[in-house]
C-alpha cells in the first residue's frame, strides 16, 4: 500500500505526503533529545534521539517506511543519511514538527493530537 506512494516521491518531500504516508501506517520517528520529545510530540512518533541511532539500527527492519521529524529538521536529514548509508531504504525526512503540524490534514486532526506534557 505504501510502496505506489513511495515511487512516486521526490525530493523534496512536502508534509502533507509525509502525512499520506503516516496515514497508510508509515512508522513516525522523534528524533530529538527526550527533554524535547517530554514536552511536546506527535503521539504515534517513537523517540529515538539522533545521538542513540548506532545502538538501535541494527536491530530494525531496514525494508520499513519510516517518516523521521525533529525541532528543525536538520536533525532529521542527518537521521535519514544514517539509515540510509546503513541500508534502510525507506525513509522520509518530515522536517520539523512545526511544519508537520501546520499541515496535519483534517481527518487526521481528530485522530492525531498533539502531545503536550
Amino acid at each position: 500500500m505504501l510502496l505506489p506512494l513511495l515511487s512516486r516521491l521526490s525530493n523534496p518531500i512536502s508534509s502533507e505526503t509525509c502525512w499520506e504516508l503516516i496515514t497508510q501506517g508509515a512508522r513516525v520517528i522523534d528524533v530529538r533529545s527526550a527533554i524535547e520529545y517530554a514536552v511536546m510530540h506527535l503521539p504515534q512518533a517513537e523517540n529515538v534521539p539522533l545521538e542513540t541511532f548506532k545502538s538501535w539500527m541494527p536491530v530494525q527492519d531496514k525494508s520499513e517506511v519510516i517518516v523521521l521529524y525533529c525541532g528543525a529538521g536538520i536533525r532529521s536529514r542527518q537521521a535519514c543519511e544514517q539509515l540510509k548509508a546503513n541500508g534502510f531504504d525507506c525513509v522520509i525526512n518530515g522536517g520539523s514538527l512545526n511544519d508537520l503540524m501546520s499541515t496535519i490534514p483534517a481527518d487526521c486532526a481528530k485522530n492525531f493530537s498533539l502531545s503536550i506534557h
